[in-house]
């Protein structure tokens, strides 16, 4: 995951329909183009133009984003404690769970 956040962080703009421009990529400031409707109703920061299957367009949105450089970090999804805040939870619950067994009649 290491790798991958860093390769995204370095790119000058993501070209895609995948739901890592919006959140990954936002969440570092990285612009993006979403091609298509696949992320048609997923909440989106500035940082995301969507675009139809046209490469006109598609070349020009493209332009656009690397011309407007970098955006500002979005955490619509998060950012980034999620696992901290989780594991706080679980270590401070007070969980109970009784297993039970249940054995349907059969025919």
């Amino acid at each position: 995951m290491e790798d991958y956040a860093r390769l995204i962080h370095n790119s000058a703009c993501l070209v895609g329909n995948s739901s890592s421009a919006l959140r990954e990529g936002a969440f570092l400031g990285v612009p993006a183009v979403n091609i298509g409707t696949h992320q048609a109703n997923r909440e989106h920061g500035s940082s995301m133009i969507r675009v139809n299957y046209d490469a006109k367009e598609i070349e020009k949105a493209i332009k656009k984003q690397i011309k407007n450089g970098r955006c500002e970090r979005l955490t619509l999804y998060g950012n980034g404690c999620a696992g901290e805040r989780i594991t706080k939870i679980l270590a401070e619950a007070d969980i109970r769970i009784q297993k039970s067994l249940y054995y349907a009649k059969s025919g």
